[in-house]
C-alpha cells in the first residue's frame, strides 16, 4: 500500500508498504534542510518499537536514493542514524540506487570513516 508523498524542503518521499517491509523513495536533496525530519520521520514512524505477537512488524526498511541528486554531511548523518536506530531494533535497513555523484560525494565526505563501513554493505 503506497501512503501519500512528504516532502521535507528540498526532499520528497514515498512510502510503500507491505507486511513486514517498507520501500522509502527519496526525490530531491537530503541536506541540512530536510535531514532532520527525514531522520525523525523514519525513525518514529517506519523503525519498530516492539515485536508483537501474530502482528506483522516492518523488519525491513529499503531506502531507494535513485532520485536523490545530492547529499551533504547532515544528509549523511541522517542516513546513518536511521542505521543505526534500525539496528538497536532490529531492524534491517539496505540503501538501493545510490547514483554515483551521492556515492562519490559520501565516500570523499569528511565523515568517510565512519560511512566506510555503512557503504560497504550497500555495494
Amino acid at each position: 500500500m503506497a501512503t501519500p508523498a512528504y516532502c521535507f524542503g528540498t526532499l520528497e518521499i514515498d512510502m510503500d508498504e507491505k507486511p513486514e517491509e517498507i520501500t522509502i523513495h527519496c526525490n530531491g536533496r537530503i541536506t541540512a534542510e530536510s535531514a532532520h525530519m527525514f531522520q525523525r520521520d523514519v525513525r518514529d514512524n517506519c523503525i519498530p518499537i516492539s515485536r508483537g505477537k501474530g502482528v506483522p512488524v516492518i523488519n525491513r526498511i529499503v531506502l531507494d536514493l535513485s532520485n536523490v541528486t545530492h547529499i551533504d554531511n547532515s544528509g549523511l548523518e541522517a542516513l546513518l542514524d536511521v542505521w543505526t536506530a534500525s539496528q538497536r531494533r532490529a531492524c534491517s535497513v539496505e540503501i538501493m540506487n545510490i547514483g554515483p555523484q551521492v556515492f562519490r560525494r559520501a565516500s570523499l565526505n569528511s565523515l568517510n570513516q565512519a560511512f566506510r563501513k555503512l557503504l560497504a554493505l550497500f555495494e
